[in-house]
């Protein structure tokens, strides 16, 4: 605690940690003003959920290949608040000219804009904390920035749903487009102690366009197709890598085949559409918070991948008690279904930490970059895919049966990985 403190006196910090904890709250809030958005133009369509999310993961795909590289040719500070200018420009045009007008297609269009804007600022803000505070103030400074990021998201979506819901989708965009014009200003006023980086006059006036034309190089030059390719030649090379790329694949397919139609599921089963899911979404974040601490601390002595497979099996058994549960018509019934969501993400938590460990011991830390590259657009594919399948099949199915059926898909795939992690000890 003395160390979070002693970090939250440096000016610099302290402007760069309240930017993001009200442009956290203010980005889960938009997404709140989306959701509400999506079941207002087609209320009951996992399909239509289903298309808003794939503009907020194309990005990944289209941009995410050569963020980093544009950004580091660029000034982090200068970045970030150009990126959060944008973002609320295109935030705020969707209540000021888009929905007024019941258009749909521009809609998306500034959703990839803010999404694509997001993974040039992610980086940005991820390299500026070692320029802002002392060496060993690097991990407690990150720790703070991803614990009250949670913290702030969950606000986002509990708070978010109900403003939503009563005052509106406009207020919603409003709100978010306001919090990302104050996370501009508050790192624009960072200087106290940070040293910008020594780039030439002509990479200052091109500004943040300039990376990104840079990145278009570099993106049809054909080296990124050149590093991707070695990063799945080296990724397939190593057993463990190989095998959590797979497990990787599988988990984020459950995730994307179960993502667009829960929401659905939830709203039609509550009768709102955004406060019980916001709400709902808190006890879910309050359990992976508590999850990764009591996972963090008692975790370290189990193998890796039956950690899991168990995980995997867990969740699996606690999705389908919640679309059988959502299903009956209980007293309560809300408050059941927050307490299931909470030990969901107590056991949903392992996941990502284990991943990004396992990584982290079975490759060589120069290949770091394309192997976690290379994973997160597997991941990402095998999520949309999974979702518009999934999605497809609600025209046919009840969304509460779509997610019994990924939910028992999940645990026979959990059932023999385990099985199979086992003879191999």
């Amino acid at each position: 605690m003395k160390e979070y403190l002693r970090l939250l006196r440096n000016p610099d910090f302290l402007l760069l940690w309240t930017s993001q904890v009200v442009s956290q709250f203010g980005d889960k809030l938009n997404q709140m003003a989306l959701i509400a958005w999506a079941y207002s133009v087609m209320p009951g369509s996992s399909f239509q959920m289903a298309k808003l999310i794939f503009f907020t993961i194309v990005p990944v795909f289209v941009v995410g290949p050569f963020a980093a590289t544009a950004v580091d040719r660029m000034d982090y500070r200068k970045t970030m608040y150009i990126c959060d200018l944008i973002r609320a420009i295109a935030v705020l045009s969707i209540p000021a000219l888009i929905l007024p007008r019941q258009l749909i297609l521009p809609v998306y269009f500034m959703v990839f804009v803010s999404f694509s804007i997001n993974r040039l600022f992610v980086p940005a803000k991820m390299s500026i904390v070692p320029r802002i505070v002392s060496e060993d103030e690097i991990m407690p400074a990150n720790s703070l920035i991803s614990i009250t990021g949670v913290v702030a998201a969950m606000l986002g979506f509990g708070l978010g749903g109900l403003i939503v819901q009563q005052f509106g989708i406009y207020t919603g965009f409003y709100i978010d487009a306001g919090t990302f014009l104050f996370s501009a200003v508050a790192i624009y006023l960072i200087g106290a102690r940070y040293v910008p980086k020594d780039v030439s006059i002509k990479e200052e006036a091109v500004g943040i366009w300039g990376a990104l034309a840079r990145g278009m190089v570099y993106l049809f030059s054909g080296q990124i197709f050149s590093d991707l390719k070695e990063g799945l030649r080296y990724l397939f090379s190593v057993e463990e890598i190989r095998r959590l790329v797979g497990t990787s694949f599988l988990l984020w397919a459950l995730l994307g085949g179960i993502y667009a139609t829960g929401i659905v599921f939830i709203q039609e089963s509550l009768g709102s559409a955004t406060a019980d899911l916001g709400m709902l979404v808190v006890f879910l974040g309050m359990g992976v918070l508590v999850g990764s601490m009591l996972w963090g601390r008692y975790g370290k002595g189990w193998d890796r991948f039956v950690m899991l497979y168990s995980s995997l099996i867990a969740v699996c058994l606690l999705l389908f008690l919640f679309a059988v549960l959502m299903r009956l018509d209980l007293p309560h019934k809300f408050g059941w279904a927050g307490v299931v969501l909470f030990v969901a993400g107590v056991a949903v938590s392992p996941i990502m930490m284990v991943s990004q460990t396992i990584v982290h011991e079975e490759a060589h830390q120069e290949m770091f970059g394309r192997v976690f590259g290379v994973i997160e657009i597997v991941i990402h594919l095998a999520f949309v895919v999974a979702m518009f399948f999934s999605s497809l099949l609600a025209e046919f199915f009840s969304e509460g049966n779509i997610l019994i059926l990924w939910a028992g898909i999940g645990i026979g795939i959990g059932l023999d990985g385990l099985i199979r992690r086992v003879r191999l000890q």
